[in-house]
């Protein structure tokens, strides 16, 4: 037999009591069952890696930055972009003249025209043009490569047949240019591939 009494003339637990005493144990467990509630963080453990996890992403990371390093010694854009970063070490005077290379070229029109350094206009972009500026100063055939593009890129345009390589120095002051330049021709190629334009 219970120990509790029930007095008959105590009044049943209407619904809002019960929805009330509910909704108090959802809140706060210890109400229903005495006990402290624990958390779902508290019951998940720690997920550590394991060595060769580690060995792995270890790995990785030094072989990122030995080809970064290797990049700025050799000077190099053959990495991209882990290659040579050196247009982003320094600052310039406000007073110090810009030089940029360019290269100019002779059609198969007798015309003198501007080589696009770029993806869609040579197929070579003018960082590395400027990163082989060395190599090209020694074996100039290797503007060979321009014209050979070009061809391969606008074959029903007039086609180059003498290459040049110029670097073009620009004046300023106060960061502002004077409009004053001078052009320095460094190196230049007579094409030697037969490249014909192709008529629609």
């Amino acid at each position: 037999m219970s120990d509790k009494s029930v007095d008959p003339h105590s009044p049943e637990p209407s619904a809002a009591d019960a929805e009330q005493q509910g909704a108090q144990t959802a809140v706060n467990p210890t109400i229903s069952t005495g006990e402290p509630h624990q958390t779902a963080g508290e019951s998940s453990s720690i997920l550590a890696l394991n060595p060769a996890r580690k060995a792995w992403r270890v790995i990785a990371t030094l072989l990122v930055f030995g080809i970064l390093t290797a990049g700025q010694i050799i000077h190099t854009n053959d990495w991209f972009p882990l290659g040579t970063l050196s247009q982003y070490s320094y600052g310039r005077p406000l007073d110090a003249p810009t030089r940029a290379v360019r290269v100019m070229a002779i059609n198969t029109d007798g015309e003198e025209v501007r080589v696009p350094l770029s993806v869609k206009g040579s197929g070579v972009q003018r960082a590395e043009l400027e990163g082989q500026l060395d190599r090209i100063l020694e074996d100039p055939s290797i503007l060979e490569a321009i014209a050979r593009s070009w061809h391969g890129l606008h074959p029903d345009k007039p086609q180059y047949v003498e290459l040049r390589l110029e670097r073009v120095t620009h004046y300023i002051k106060d960061g502002i240019p004077t409009g004053e330049s001078d052009v320095e021709i460094l190196t230049n190629w007579t094409v030697a591939g037969n490249y014909q334009q192709e008529t629609k």
